[in-house]
């Protein structure tokens, strides 16, 4: 009677953990980006890995979207902003915004990614988007104290807290802080270990092919995320990516870019941009330099 008792309890636990996990994936799986709904129960019903076992999963990989969607990805904040400065209309360093909003002719209602967003407003690109053209967007930023003062913005964004992996499958990497807003992070063979997920995952994540606008500086390994995109499977309307300090210089970069089917726009103070010419308007201005 005892063992039957036991393995009664036994199977209690077993079918309650199945349900369990239904139910959490059910309510968790859904959330929407670029204003479509995102539902994948069946896919993700075994997907429920531990972090230690996301190294090495390739960029596609179901159960790593179903992770950054359960477990990353924020979504935008229902809450009013709460921003030093409200009355400034671009906050960029170098005039990005504005040569961005010209470059696209004033457009609404697009999708932008800010790739080391900091704490989201101070030298943000993208701020003034979502506050006068209702854009919508995604936010990555990848050290945790930074992170905890992003969240507090209450921008109208997904927010996710990782590193940009430099290889097109999950793992993890070693960040380096630098100290004070404004001041240049990077990777290194020291410091503290955070996750690294493909750009390509997380817009996975979100079901979003097209971005309008990428604002991509992570010190000096902008061409090494840029070699992890599928570029047959998401476009790039508009990108201004940090070159400052890219080891394989802006001559590679733009090689490269133009390989894929981008044209080179111009350089800037410390970005060079590059757009998809079939989705520019034609009157299309030149950086500043």
């Amino acid at each position: 009677m005892h063992i039957l008792g036991l393995r009664r309890n036994v199977i209690f636990l077993l079918v309650m953990s199945i349900l369990l996990n239904f139910y959490f994936v059910s309510k968790y799986a859904t959330i929407k980006a670029d204003g479509n709904s995102i539902k994948d129960t069946d896919t993700l019903r075994n997907c429920f890995i531990p972090e230690y076992h996301l190294e090495g999963a390739a960029q596609d990989d179901p159960r790593l979207i179903g992770y950054i969607r359960r477990e990353l990805l924020e979504p935008p904040s229902p809450h009013p902003y709460n921003i030093y400065h409200p009355e400034m209309v671009h906050y960029s360093q170098y005039n990005q915004s504005e040569f961005a909003n010209k470059t696209l002719n004033g457009m609404e209602d697009g999708f932008y990614i800010e790739a080391g967003a900091s704490e989201g407003e101070f030298l943000s690109n993208t701020l003034f988007f979502e506050r006068r053209l209702g854009w919508r967007g995604l936010l990555i930023e990848p050290l945790p104290e930074i992170y905890k003062l992003l969240q507090r913005k209450n921008r109208k964004a997904y927010i996710i807290n990782t590193a940009l992996s430099t290889t097109p499958h999950a793992s993890y990497v070693t960040f380096e802080p630098a100290v004070g807003l404004g001041t240049s992070s990077h990777l290194s063979d020291k410091g503290i270990i955070l996750k690294g997920i493909p750009l390509y995952s997380i817009l996975r994540a979100l079901n979003v092919e097209v971005v309008d606008f990428m604002s991509l500086d992570i010190e000096s390994f902008e061409v090494k995320i840029l070699k992890t995109i599928p570029w047959d499977k998401v476009t790039f309307r508009l990108m201004c990516i940090e070159v400052s300090h890219i080891p394989e210089g802006i001559d590679y970069l733009t090689e490269y870019l133009t390989d894929k089917g981008y044209k080179f726009l111009g350089l800037g103070s410390a970005d060079a941009w590059y757009g998809w010419p079939d989705l520019l308007p034609r009157n299309t201005f030149l950086a500043p330099t």
